[in-house]
């Protein structure tokens, strides 16, 4: 058999909770999709604040373009003292302070609040310097007076200061731009992770315990009873397992109680035979001890021990088949023994030789030194099926041999049930060794006959194959290991 219950794989610790497979199956769900909403969730807070930035870069180059009129309007009136240019440049001075405003409530960003607190003292200064320079009147304006020149230079540091707002704010977007790139390439990385580990536990968890199972109910079909290791998932699938395995072991037992039942089954059916054995050496017993009776007073002393020989021989004679039935019916544990299997064939044939029509032909070819490890009576009855459906198949004449040989290269008896009946069909070929199978008519036969050889050559970690070709009878071909082994172990994979 393979492994018991109880061993094979043990999830590891994180895994061996008390989830049912549904609950499993959901909670590997959620964790994928609870790892791409929170990609999703960063890309939005990281976009948001992408469109914010922009907003305010936006606002960056209107104050930067305002502050570049109320500049120009300065020149203008420095140039020709008109009212129209002074009033220009106060208005585009209003609309600075405004944008301003809009920046200092837009900004959420501590680095540039000072600089921002920075402009807004040099728009004041810029203002105040404006009024001084309003105040000496259009007759008044020195281009190259000290109210002009203080007004330029701040007026000039105003410019630089937009300037300086502007630049750094790109430079903040450039920056997030890269941290970007950045969480998109984890984001990329965390998804082919995810996309690779939750199938992999799906795999190891769910499928791979699926795929045992799959496998033991094709070789539960197929009369391979095998347990099979027990995968501590901790869910439903856990407890499938150990389902199949006392279902396996109910079946084993429920096969034993087959097996025997077929056995008596052919027990009735060989009994007739038997009995028609028998008869010849209590003939013989009884005819000789007739003569014996009649003589005893006048035969000579030599005839009488002849008599009496013939008696021992016969009554041997019969001992034998009787204990040839006897050891046949007799249920015991599977042990392997040394057997001779010249003698084991010898007896089986006289088991089946009264179920042959007188037309068939009986015969064996086997060495008298091939001894291999066996148990006698499951290989017997082994035989005996083989050579039962032989006989039945040949019908009223033909040839039934069972012949054996060595192989010496492979350590193995090959042991060959042949017959000259009409053959097994190709299209059935795959499924004769299947439990309860049969081409008979209803009534006529069980399909238990060549799975229980099946299962006892298993049991010898042998195998069975049948050649066969349409109208030219089948051989049924077993091979045993020579060397003893364990009960159930398996032929050393090539």
């Amino acid at each position: 058999m393979a492994a018991t219950a109880g061993q094979g794989a043990v999830m590891p610790g994180p895994f061996r909770t008390k989830l049912n497979l549904r609950q499993r199956i959901v909670v590997i769900l959620l964790f994928y999709v609870v790892g791409i909403g929170a990609m999703a969730l960063v890309s939005y807070e990281d976009l948001s604040t992408m469109e914010d930035k922009l907003e305010f870069m936006r606002l960056g180059h209107v104050i930067a373009n305002t502050i570049l009129e109320v500049r120009r309007y300065e020149k203008n009136y420095l140039l020709y003292g008109l009212p129209e240019d002074l009033d220009e440049d106060r208005r585009y001075l209003v609309q600075s302070f405004q944008t301003l405003a809009v920046l200092t409530a837009e900004a959420r960003d501590l680095k540039v609040s000072p600089q921002l607190d920075a402009m807004g003292a040099l728009l004041r200064q810029y203002r105040e310097g404006l009024d001084a320079l309003a105040a000496s009147g259009p007759g008044q304006v020195e281009a190259e007076g000290e109210a002009a020149l203080k007004l330029r230079e701040i007026g000039k540091a105003l410019a630089e200061a937009a300037d300086r707002v502007v630049e750094f704010e790109r430079g903040r977007i450039h920056d997030l731009l890269r941290l970007l790139a950045w969480q998109l390439l984890g984001a990329v990385l965390v998804a082919l992770a995810l996309g690779v580990a939750l199938p992999v536990l799906m795999f190891r968890n769910i499928f791979k315990p699926l795929g045992i199972i799959r496998l033991a109910t094709r070789d539960i079909a197929a009369g391979r009873y095998n347990r099979i290791p027990v995968v501590a998932t901790n869910d439903e699938i856990e407890q499938v397992m150990e389902a199949i395995n006392r279902m396996v072991a109910e079946i084993e037992r429920r096969q034993d109680q087959l097996v025997q039942t077929r056995k008596l089954s052919s027990i009735g059916t060989l009994t007739a035979g038997v009995a028609h054995q028998l008869n010849n050496p209590l003939n013989n017993i009884s005819t000789s001890c007739q003569i014996a009776k009649d003589e005893l007073e006048t035969a000579d002393p030599a005839f009488l021990r002849k008599l009496l020989g013939n008696i021992s021989q016969e009554t041997l004679r019969a001992r034998d088949i009787v204990q040839g039935l006897l050891e046949f019916s007799r249920a015991k544990e599977f042990s392997l023994r040394p057997v001779n299997l010249a003698e084991l064939a010898a007896r089986t044939l006289r088991l089946v030789k009264c179920q042959a029509c007188s037309g068939v032909r009986l015969r064996a070819e086997v060495p008298g030194d091939l001894t291999l490890a066996a148990d006698a009576s499951r290989l017997q009855e082994a035989l005996l099926n083989l050579l039962l459906n032989a006989i039945q198949a040949v019908g009223p004449q033909g040839e039934v041999v069972l012949a054996a040989h060595r192989d010496t290269e492979g350590d193995q008896a090959v042991i060959t049930v042949s017959d000259t009946g009409p053959g097994v069909p190709e299209e059935i070929k795959s499924r004769i060794f299947d439990p309860f199978y049969t081409t008979k008519e209803e009534g006529k036969g069980t399909g238990l006959g060549l799975s229980i050889v099946y299962g006892i050559v298993e049991k010898h970690a042998g195998t069975i194959s049948v050649e066969s070709a349409a109208g030219h009878g089948a051989a049924f071909v077993l091979r045993l290991p020579l060397t003893d082994r364990p009960p159930g172990e398996s032929e050393p994979a090539p």
